[in-house]
Parts: C-alpha cells; structure tokens; sequence
C-alpha cells in the first residue's frame, strides 16, 4: 500500500497536517484540498485511491461534495469524516454517495482500519 494517494478535503489546516502525518507515517501519499473546487480539480488531473471528506467546509458541504464526485464519475472509496452530531447525518452521507462515516474525535487506529478496508475490500472477510 506504500505511496496510495489519499486525498484530504477539510478547511482546517490543523487537522490537513494531523492527517497528513498519520497517512504519511502509516505509507500512504496523502494530498489536501481545502475546499470542494481543489478536491474537484484534483480528482480530474490525478485521481485518489480514497478520499476523506469533512462535512462542514465555506463553499460546498461534503455531503453536496460527495455528489458531485459521483456525479463526476469519481470511483474511489469516500469517507466523510466529522464532528457533526445525530445518526441522520451517517444516513445523509451514504445517500450523497460516501462509503464510510467517521465520526470525530476519532481512533488513528480504526480511521487507518476503516480506510484499508475500504482499499482492500478483497482482503477483509
């Protein structure tokens, strides 16, 4: 799995480079995007293995972002990760087209799981 390009879509650049670091050391390539355009522009010139996305960002949610990556023909495993409360919003984000829901806070060790799981769903039984 070294060097699978993880795109990273959050507004927050604390939590970009926390992530950054932990796909990093753990052998992935993580990229960031900071808002729903980066991430549509960089699905189109080199498309990720997987995505995380935040639910609340300035320009576009992410749950209005999953669609447009679907509607764009964008493959790869979407996980929506946030802090956002209520059971609703896991149901919304798989609706608009994600493939997981991770809610923060969150556990390194299953984010790591949950992402590998969804790279390798062969692997897991």
């Amino acid at each position: 799995m070294s060097g699978t390009p993880v795109l990273l879509v959050d507004d927050d650049p604390e939590i970009c480079r926390f992530l950054s670091m932990l796909l990093e050391i753990e052998g992935f390539a993580p990229r960031v995007a900071s808002n729903a355009q980066e991430a549509l522009d960089a699905c189109a010139v080199q498309p990720p293995a997987a995505i995380l996305v935040d639910i609340a960002m300035p320009d576009v949610d992410g749950l209005a972002l999953c669609r447009l990556l679907r509607d764009r023909g964008v493959a790869c495993p979407i996980l929506v990760v946030s802090a956002r409360p209520g059971q609703e919003l896991t149901r919304k984000a798989l609706e608009a087209g994600a493939d997981d829901f991770i809610r923060k806070p969150f556990d390194n060790a299953d984010l790591l799981a949950r992402l590998r799981a969804r790279l390798e769903p062969a692997a897991t039984p």
